[in-house]
């Protein structure tokens, strides 16, 4: 069903609706937008992601993932979705970038070159080499490219999108039902307990009171999570079989996924770019 069938029948415009909603407050869930990242097709932007991310991997030094780190940084800021990626990044990169760089800069087996060096107690020198920061800079930006690639795809891509963009491609749709519901898993887990913890507060819940006492409250925040998340899975799969989940056979979608030949092109040279980046790593 394409968007001009829709509209002659009178239908909802499903696209306006997405595009309009209002975005969430999680780190993990999608953004509406209009910008290029937006309208790119999802399949292409998991190909790029992962693409990107092999080449990363590929690489032997830490320049290039740090020139892919800040081209992709700039896509995710010019896209509109910086604050949800920059949040990730600084949460998980900074402690991250701090224990490479002691354990590598100190420990790394082949330290030669000593970068800087001083005394403390006990031990008369503590030395950092060139050889462990810079390998742990190439670990710290790989997995950069990895974080930016993945939650930029993530955070500009309605999981409906995902899903009929990878069942027109031929992925099985309970494949493609299980790759959406783990991207939606996080922010609805996140949704449902914050409810549950609101609802606690109003009924007398102390979140100024010492760790041990809050600790103990939290405790009552598992058994009505878990259960609501049973709840919810039942009732999904309900409403799932409800509607032909199952079912064999030709199937129409509300949403119109483009998959244009610059989608297709896109694709195709990123396939390329990895084939030739593996070329070079085995010839040189």
């Amino acid at each position: 069903m394409n968007a001009g069938a829709q509209a002659e029948a009178g239908d909802v415009d499903v696209d306006a609706l997405i595009e309009n909603a209002e975005g969430s407050d999680t780190l993990f869930e999608y953004r509406p937008g209009s910008s290029l990242l937006h309208r790119t097709n999802p399949v292409t932007k998991l190909v790029i992601s992962v693409g990107l991310v092999l080449i990363a991997f590929l690489l032997p030094d830490f320049r290039g993932p740090l020139v892919l780190s800040i081209a992709l940084l700039a896509l995710v800021i010019a896209s509109g979705v910086a604050r949800p990626v920059l949040a990730v990044l600084a949460a998980i990169g900074t402690p991250l970038a701090l224990s490479l760089v002691v354990i590598q800069g100190l420990f790394y087996p082949e330290n030669e070159t000593v970068l800087v060096a001083f005394g403390v107690p006990v031990i008369d020198s503590l030395a950092f080499y060139v050889e462990g920061v810079e390998f742990a800079l190439l670990v710290l930006f790989r997995l950069t490219v990895l974080m930016i690639a993945l939650l930029g795809t993530i955070v500009t891509t309605h999981p409906k999108r995902l899903t009929i963009a990878l069942m027109e491609k031929g992925v099985s749709n309970k494949i493609a039902y299980v790759f959406m519901a783990a991207l939606q898993f996080v922010p609805q887990m996140q949704r449902r307990a914050r409810s549950i913890l609101e609802a606690q507060q109003a009924r007398g819940l102390d979140t100024s009171a010492s760790i041990p006492r809050r600790l103990r409250s939290y405790v009552a925040l598992m058994a009505p999570l878990l259960i609501g998340t049973l709840i919810a899975t039942e009732t999904r799969a309900l409403a799932l079989e409800s509607r032909g989940f199952t079912r064999s056979g030709e199937r129409t979608y509300l949403l119109d996924v483009p998959d244009t030949t610059v989608d297709r092109a896109l694709r195709w040279l990123t396939v390329l770019a990895v084939i030739a980046v593996v070329v070079w790593r085995v010839v040189a």
